[in-house]
């Protein structure tokens, strides 16, 4: 761990703590509270929803139980300025906000993030939906308070802890017609003498994805989880506690495109083990309101079999690829009440990332393959030839990423109404690969070395700032205005790695300036019990933006380079009005524009839909017996996406991921019991059976029936 760069704390400390920042807020369509009693700690510390000046999604407690998602993506999928990337898998859904690609999406677990370093898709969100308490979906950059990665948003996962009694428990069990897949969970936790419990568990597995045109290969996948947690309050001023959790997959990604049905990526083991603790004291001194430390370790792995054998291809090319991150984070913050009017949080964060990687990489031919695809009429020259292309390399990658970093938020109530936030955060981040080492081996056994990447390390250090207004001087309603900072460091791939899974190379670049981003937003926010009303306006100027320019259209070889930039501009809308009758209409809608700006040419077409988003109808009704009658009939939608890439030689390439696409769907369920602990839920999704794809990886589920029943005790 290179703790050389403390020498810098103690001038940044001084400067960070003479002010600060604070974000967060909009609840979603399908909140069903008011949003003054739903709190949220996206400016990491419990405000109230309608407070906090930047954009917040929030799925509760009660939106996760009766949903059937299947993982978190599925869970967020309708969540204004988010989309859901699937890279080939049902199992394997990635969070993109506000165009972002999921490397620049932050994901956290208890405020903990999830890293990556051996990707070109981003973060996996593992962890099974039943464990979840809350989901905050931060968008817009907020490196200010969560730091590097977090230049498109958070996606801030709260899990369950203890409960009120000293026994309670939950179950829940359910099917999905699109994978005839079975789920259930487990979870007993309670509360008793100041000791604080939970335990949980949980169990799916999914089958082949059925899909309007036919059952998509490769795609059965499965996952379990435990998780145990246990705190203790001394007193109501001082707690400690801790947990450990256990996530472990197997899944599968396939093609349904011409000619690449036997493409596949199978991955019998993608696993998420994790230790963490807390400390946590409140209310020291008059102005002292908290001092909270927290530390985990913990460790990502994933067995990964990557196999191309593709139409017109005169060999079989098969990556295995075993990938281990390692990390041990920590953070200690503290909380300031200065006189009545100005609230401080000052922190110091600390995470250590490391990288173990083993590939290797087998190609295969015989000289029947090569006659059928080349023509080669001769067997000894196609046998020559099979020769050629066959062959074995192996590499291994370890490196490592150290990211120190101090911030502060401070939150000032001023006359007429006004709270102002404004804040600083000052990150350090050292990056090395130690160990980039290849070597591959011909027909004949013969070894020589092999390209497979670089040595190399390399520091970063840098100022983010952001200011937030919001005013709340008309009862429900809330106006806000936000600018914001981004700043992304390259993760050890984009770097040093180069890689070669899916049949195509990248190679790294160790010259890698930072991301950077300015994000502008208004925004007002509106809740009187009935009326729910959150529209946001934002424009997003990134700049030294990573992305892949083609060297080789036809090898599909490219490189990681900084591009101009990538500018975003939008509108996010979410709405509902419930009446006196129980009905409920409401719609959530993502307006999007962005252009990627290469310097030497620009293009619209950037692989995101223009407008998405779903709009329905809800109905509650009270039945005797104190049962809660309640359905959903909506659609969701999006417009076509493309896709523009140049190569070095300035050939413009445009790809279709994917044409304009709606569905119409209907959910319907009870909860019933002396105090509703019972839940039954039936989905009709895709009623039309319409064919669409969210990307060009894979088709989603056609027709198909959903069902889920939860108690809790």
């Amino acid at each position: 761990m290179k703790f050389k760069f403390m020498r810098h704390t103690l001038p940044v400390a001084a400067l960070i703590l003479s002010g600060v920042p604070a974000p967060a807020s909009t609840a979603s369509a399908e909140e069903t509270v008011r949003s003054d009693e739903v709190r949220v700690t996206a400016t990491r510390v419990a405000r109230e929803l309608h407070d906090v000046p930047m954009s917040v999604s929030v799925m509760t407690a009660e939106d996760i139980r009766k949903s059937s998602a299947r993982t978190v993506g599925e869970l967020l999928e309708d969540v204004p300025g988010v989309q859901i990337q699937n890279s080939g898998s049902q199992g394997l859904k990635r969070v993109s906000i506000r165009g972002e690609s999921p490397n620049r999406v932050l994901v956290l677990i208890d405020g903990q993030k999830i890293a990556e370093n051996k990707s070109m898709d981003g973060t996996a969100v593992l962890i099974d939906p039943s464990m979840i308490e809350r989901v905050e979906v931060i968008k817009g950059p907020a490196s200010v308070l969560y730091g590097s990665e977090a230049l498109g948003g958070v996606v801030n996962i709260i899990t369950k802890k203890g409960g009120d009694e000293p026994v309670q428990g939950e179950a829940g069990t359910g099917y999905n017609g699109s994978s005839d897949g079975f789920a259930s969970n487990l979870g007993l936790f309670g509360r008793a003498g100041g000791f604080s419990y939970r335990a949980n568990g949980s169990y799916e597995d999914h089958r082949t994805l059925k899909t309007p045109e036919g059952n998509m290969p490769h795609s059965a996948f499965r996952q379990k989880e435990g998780s145990l947690f246990l705190g203790y309050d001394f007193s109501d001023r001082f707690s400690i506690g801790g947990g450990v959790d256990m996530f472990d997959s197997t899944l599968s990604a396939g093609s349904m495109e011409p000619g690449y049905e036997n493409f596949s990526v199978e991955l019998p083991e993608w696993k998420r083990n994790k230790v963490n603790f807390f400390a946590e004291a409140k209310n020291l001194t008059d102005y002292l309101a908290r001092v909270r430390l927290d530390a985990f370790w913990q460790e990502s792995e994933k067995h990964m079999i990557n196999t191309v054998d593709v139409d017109g291809m005169p060999m079989v090319l098969v990556n295995d690829a075993d990938n281990k991150n390692r990390q041990l984070g920590a953070s200690l913050q503290t909380d300031w009440q200065i006189g009545e009017r100005h609230y401080l949080i000052a922190g110091y964060d600390f995470n250590h990332d490391a990288l173990d990687a083993d590939t290797t990489a087998n190609a295969g031919s015989s000289a029947e393959r090569v006659m059928q695809i080349m023509g080669i009429p001769l067997p000894s020259v196609a046998q020559r030839v099979a020769n050629m292309l066959t062959y074995r390399t192996v590499a291994r990658h370890e490196g490592d990423m150290d990211t120190h970093a101090l911030y502060a938020q401070m939150e000032s109530r001023l006359p007429g109404d006004f709270t102002l936030s404004y804040g600083l955060r000052y990150t350090w981040v050292h990056s090395e690969m130690s160990t980039a080492s290849g070597t591959r081996f011909d027909y004949q056994g013969n070894a020589s070395a092999n390209q497979v990447g670089d040595t190399g390390s390399s520091s970063e250090s840098h100022p983010v700032f952001n200011v937030g207004l919001v005013w709340t001087g008309i009862d429900d309603l809330a106006l806000r205005a936000t600018f914001s900072q981004g700043f992304r460091v390259a993760n050890l791939q984009e770097k040093y790695v180069l890689s070669a899974m899916g049949g195509g190379i990248i190679y790294p670049n160790a010259d890698l300036d930072p991301e950077t981003s300015n994000n502008y937003e208004i925004g007002a926010r509106y809740d009187n019990g009935k009326l729910i009303l959150d529209a946001s306006v934002f424009y997003n100027d990134a700049r030294d933006y990573i992305a892949t320019v083609t060297i080789d259209a036809a090898t599909d070889t490219s490189r990681y380079i900084n591009v101009g930039k990538a500018r975003t501009r939008g509108l996010e809308l979410a709405a509902g009005y419930t009446f006196d009758s129980g009905f409920t209409p409401y719609a959530t809608l993502t307006w999007m524009k962005r252009k990627y700006d290469y310097g030497t040419w620009e293009t619209y077409n950037v692989g995101q839909p223009e407008f998405f988003g779903r709009a329905g109808l809800r109905y509650e009704h009270e039945l005797p017996k104190n049962v809660l009658f309640r359905a959903d009939a909506y659609a969701r939608f999006a417009t076509a996406s493309r896709e523009d890439s140049r190569d070095e030689d300035g050939v413009i390439s445009r790809t279709d991921l994917g044409g304009g696409w709606g569905t119409a769907n209907f959910s319907a369920g009870i909860d019933f019991g002396d105090k509703r602990q019972y839940s039954l839920t039936a989905e009709l999704l895709n009623i039309f059976d319409r064919t669409y794809r969210i990307t060009d990886s894979i088709y989603e589920p056609g027709l198909h029936a959903n069902v889920l029943f939860s108690y809790r005790f």
